[in-house]
């Protein structure tokens, strides 16, 4: 992808400089903060594509910077980092629409990899030949700030991912024609990098195990509790599941 402006939050300096000297080496546009206050302010004079934001500072921490920047720039990507395991704060961000989580410490090329993908601030696919379900999922999804979009067939989903706007799709298994395990394989096959996550209704075991071995694969049964959904998105975002 072309260069993208990504603001990196770390109050921790040292780790601040090596983040911003790996992308700038990889030509991306680096504005440095030390606190989530100064990233506000930056961020009042300053558009950028993505947010790389430690959760873990005084002052206003990642998550409540996150919170913020879903008020004043909706639509802007953050990406989180923590070396410590706090759970709930990291369910809360990623319920809330932040594009992913990534632990600290991190694969660089990984990180590069995922800032890549967020500066492009793609959607999510929903696909269900149900259009109550599918309409229902994707307003859900809007609500917790993430961009999404329905479609009602195999067929349908192809030529959407095709387009290269979307990262995730959120696939029924069981659909009339096409079934999501064939949409996947084909998709798979194309190369598209994609992160799937399958949901069903029904009692399909032998599906489940179809398509997770086509790879990486989320599994959510019915009926989906859109908080759980969102994370689980979002933790998708944040797996080495393809290159962008």
């Amino acid at each position: 992808m072309s260069a993208a402006s990504i603001l990196v939050v770390d109050d921790e300096e040292s780790l601040r400089i090596t983040l911003a000297a790996n992308l700038e080496l990889e030509g991306h546009l680096v504005l440095e903060a030390s606190s989530g206050d100064e990233a506000l302010r930056l961020l009042r004079e300053r558009a950028v594509d993505v947010v790389l934001t430690d959760i873990r500072m005084p002052g206003l921490h990642g998550v409540e910077l996150h919170r913020h920047l879903r008020r004043e720039h909706p639509g802007l990507p953050v990406v989180l980092m923590t070396a410590f395991a706090q759970e709930s704060l990291i369910n809360d961000a990623l319920a809330e629409g932040a594009f992913t989580v990534l632990p600290k410490p991190f694969d660089v090329e990984h990180l590069l990899e995922t800032l890549r993908r967020a500066a492009r601030a793609p959607g999510v696919l929903v696909v269900d030949d149900t259009e109550e379900v599918a309409e229902a999922t994707v307003e859900g999804l809007r609500l917790c700030g993430l961009s999404a979009q329905a479609v009602y067939d195999g067929d349908a989903a192809i030529e959407r991912v095709r387009s290269g706007r979307f990262d995730v799709c959120v696939v029924d298994l069981v659909m009339p024609g096409m079934s999501g395990t064939e949409m996947v394989e084909r998709v798979r096959g194309a190369g598209f990098p994609l992160g799937v996550i399958a949901v069903s209704g029904h009692d399909v075991p032998q599906m489940m195990r179809e398509v997770a071995a086509l790879g990486d694969v989320a599994c959510m049964r019915k009926p989906i509790s859109i908080r759980e959904l969102a994370q689980t998105i979002a933790r998708t975002r944040g797996r080495p599941w393809g290159r962008s």
